[in-house]
């Protein structure tokens, strides 16, 4: 078992280069790293120097708090793994802040006994009458730029709100439904996910062969918990999906696909409190975790992690 990790980083090098090293300690686990080009890459090339499994992204991109260019970031790293040598049968999806709490030979063995299974859930939004939902695809959102990097007075964020505001005028009756060639609902699920590589090559040639999909997908409120769910969807891959045509249901834990992960309000970050509820999940990652808050837990996620590889071994701890 083959598998590429593609990480979509900006910040906290040493939570990135901690997993790194952890997930590449095994032949044929490789990562690569895209690191959002408003952020120094020097500090993370130095905390992965060390690491001769992982691979920076070439092309850059500057990726915004629920802009398009997420998708371009991903876009990337998929393509940049499918042309590597090495014939990786599965693509992993990591955030920056996500961290194994499962080693490296359980996750060869669950991607191996589950083989061809795509783990991408998504529920149809389209046609909705939840606005929860159908004002991610009717109220024109456009965050590929800094405005939000910056403070501003009352006045220029009234602007902004009144010229998006405006801008709806054209997307208000939009059902949510894209047309191109085929059609194709939208669908809404999390941003981190793994897939085969039928799928991710199908992934890669459909971001370049659907220019008015995107354009679409530019516009709504965060693409990452839409873009791909909806690609594979509205595809003959669903049938291969862990779960597809659920029924809609609200808020982002409903739609975990490999990661164990709380949302009361915001993503919460872990901390060491939190370890007995992460050892009991039947996940893979952990998310979030960051550097300081998080270094007891990583401790002992790893420490568990090492038993778990010698009891395998017979060795007594």
């Amino acid at each position: 078992m083959k598998i590429a990790f593609l990480n979509l980083c900006h910040t906290d090098p040493a939570v990135v280069a901690r997993a790194a090293k952890r997930l590449t300690n095994r032949d044929g686990f490789d990562m690569y790293v895209h690191v959002d080009l408003k952020s120094d890459i020097t500090p993370f090339e130095r905390a992965l120097s060390g690491v001769p499994r992982v691979f920076f992204t070439n092309e850059r991109v500057k990726v915004y708090w629920g802009g398009f260019n997420s998708i371009t970031a991903t876009i990337i790293l998929l393509r940049e793994a499918l042309a590597s040598p090495e014939r990786y049968d599965y693509f992993v999806i990591l955030q920056n802040f996500d961290y194994p709490i499962r080693g490296n030979d359980y996750i060869a063995r669950f991607f191996t006994e589950r083989a061809g299974t795509e783990f991408l859930r998504g529920c149809d939004i389209a046609r909705t009458r939840d606005w929860h939902y159908a004002r991610k695809y009717k109220i024109y959102n456009s965050r590929d730029d800094d405005f939000y990097l910056t403070k501003h007075s009352k006045a220029r964020m009234y602007l902004r709100y009144a010229s998006m505001r405006l801008r709806s005028v054209k997307t208000i009756f939009f059902n949510g439904t894209i047309r191109e060639g085929e059609r194709y609902d939208i669908h809404y699920g999390a941003a981190q996910w793994a897939v085969t590589r039928a799928l991710a090559e199908y992934f890669a040639d459909f971001y370049g062969t659907h220019p008015r999909f995107n354009r679409t997908m530019r516009r709504i409120q965060s693409p990452d918990e839409a873009y791909f769910q909806t690609v594979l969807h509205n595809s003959p891959y669903k049938f291969k999906c862990v779960k597809y045509d659920e029924p809609v249901a609200r808020w982002l834990v409903n739609w975990r696909n490999l990661h164990y992960f709380e949302f009361p309000r915001e993503v919460k970050v872990m901390t060491e409190t939190d370890f007995d509820t992460i050892a009991a999940q039947d996940a893979l990652f952990v998310r979030k975790v960051r550097t300081g808050a998080s270094d007891g837990l990583l401790d002992r996620l790893d420490k568990m992690m090492d038993n778990n590889n010698m009891d395998k071994e017979g060795a007594v701890h």
